[in-house]
Parts: C-alpha cells; structure tokens; sequence
C-alpha cells in the first residue's frame, strides 16, 4: 500500500521529468507461469499478456540492438521507447512468454547462461525443485528461429561477480559469450550481469570481451551518455497490476526503485571486500 501511495504521489513529477528529459526504458522479467504462487521472480500469463497487449498499443518496443543507434543520435530518443529481456533462461519463457509475445508482436532478449543451458547447473533459488527449470541448446535454437528473440550471455554459473578474482570473472564473461556463440553459431552481443553485480572491473571486461552493451538492475531510464554497458532497466513483477504496471513505464516507481538499489548496491560492495 506505501509503495503504491508513493508511486502515486510521484507521478506528476515523473510524468513531467519524463517530458524533459525522455529516455529508453528496459523491462526486466524472469519467469512467466500460469500462476505465480507469490514467487518474486514470477509473472502470471495473464498478467503478462496485458501487459504486452499494453505495450503494443502505447508504447514503440525496440530491442536491444536498436539502443546504441537511439542513443547515439544527437535527438532526444523516443519517450515511449521500451524494450522487454528476460534473465535466466528459464523454460517457460519458451512455453508461456513466447507465444504472448508472438501474439503482440514483441521482440525480447534473453539472458542465459550456459550451464544452466547444459543442464549441469540451475539457478540457485530453485536448488530444491526437481522439474527442469531451464532452457536447453535445441530449445534456445528454435527460439532463434523467431525473429523477435535475440539472445545474450548471463555468464557461465550465474555468480556475483564481484566477490570472483579477476581471473574467474573474466571467464565467466567471456567463457560465456564464447560457448553461447559456439552452441548457437551466432554472435552474442549483449551481457547482463548476474542480480546486477558489477563494477568499474566488471564493465571493463565486458567492453574487452566485445560486447556491444550490457545491462544492469538500477532503475530508471536510459538516455544518451548512459554508459552502454551500464543500462538500466525496470524490473517486472506479478505485484505489477494494471495500474502499477503502468506508473512503472512512466516512472513513478523509479526514486522508490533508486533507494532499494542504492541499499542493494552498498551489501554487494560490502560482501567484495569482505571476499578481498
């Protein structure tokens, strides 16, 4: 209820910070399943199919690759400019995502990761289930096949990055690109770092394994001068309604967002020095 009053009162000053000074938004989804059962990282394809009925009528959704040309420009990019990722690579995005997003016309990236891809590994917060939680290669491939899917590189293991030494981070950053390239024998040109980890050492790897860009968890907008590898995005939960959904496009969550961040941000350094 507070985090939606708040929304609520911030919205005429975001709506107008908007209008000033517009930028590309980046939606961040996990999982999309029939029912969310309250898992955070969940949305239910109901709610996800409204939400992308949405976006096709109000806002102009590009993909990823469109973002440096926009924010190269020296014009101001678009206001209602969106782009939808995922993280993770989980199955259903293949089983309830896809399909919504065919529906609606909607291009996404997704983030994976090859062990988790392989098998070998599954993202850390689902250690106990026993059904497969992951996309498999053959699976990524016939993803592929459609042209609004693109693919990027969430490291090997999915680690925090900053707690590795320079070595392991490096790998995991270009080990990744190298075996996703190799399994989908394309080019992998966008990274996203894991629960949004990273740093001066982390965006510097990335530029030396080529990416183009690479995305993070700080909300907000992205404007010309954001760093392309430090975009940021606005992450999407089955708490989003309709309405919340929708103050979040415009903005109104965003300096409740930037507190949550800064916090966040502050363990994560403290758990890299903890590791030094």
């Amino acid at each position: 209820m507070m985090r939606n009053l708040a929304a609520t009162l911030a919205w005429p000053f975001a709506a107008l910070h908007s209008a000033l000074r517009p930028g590309i938004r980046i939606l961040m989804y996990h999982r999309v399943l029939p029912t969310a059962n309250g898992d955070q990282l969940c949305v239910s394809s109901g709610r996800f199919e409204a939400q992308m009925a949405w976006l096709a009528s109000n806002r102009s959704v590009i993909r990823l690759s469109d973002i440096p040309a926009l924010l190269s420009e020296p014009r101001r990019p678009p206001e209602d400019a969106v782009a939808v990722t995922f993280d993770d690579g989980y199955l259903d995005n293949l089983l309830h995502a896809l399909p919504i997003l065919r529906r609606h016309g909607i291009p996404s990236t997704i983030f994976v990761s090859p062990d988790f891809a392989d098998q070998t590994h599954r993202h850390p917060r689902y250690v106990g289930e026993r059904t497969r939680l992951h996309l498999d290669w053959g699976e990524i491939r016939s993803m592929l096949e459609d042209s609004l899917v693109e693919i990027g590189s969430h490291t090997c293991t999915h680690p925090f990055l900053r707690q590795l030494d320079d070595g392991s981070a490096e790998r995991e950053i270009v080990e990744s690109k190298r075996r996703i390239e190799a399994k989908l024998d394309r080019s992998v040109d966008w990274f996203c770092y894991p629960s949004g980890d990273f740093g001066v050492r982390e965006e510097s790897l990335v530029r030396a394994a080529g990416y183009v860009g690479a995305v993070s968890v700080a909300p907000g907008v992205n404007r010309r001068g954001t760093s392309l590898t430090a975009l940021r995005r606005t992450e999407i939960t089955d708490q989003d309604a309709e309405r919340e959904f929708r103050l979040k496009c415009r903005g109104a969550f965003d300096p409740f967002h930037w507190l949550l961040h800064r916090r966040r941000e502050a363990r994560f350094v403290r758990l890299a020095e903890a590791r030094q």
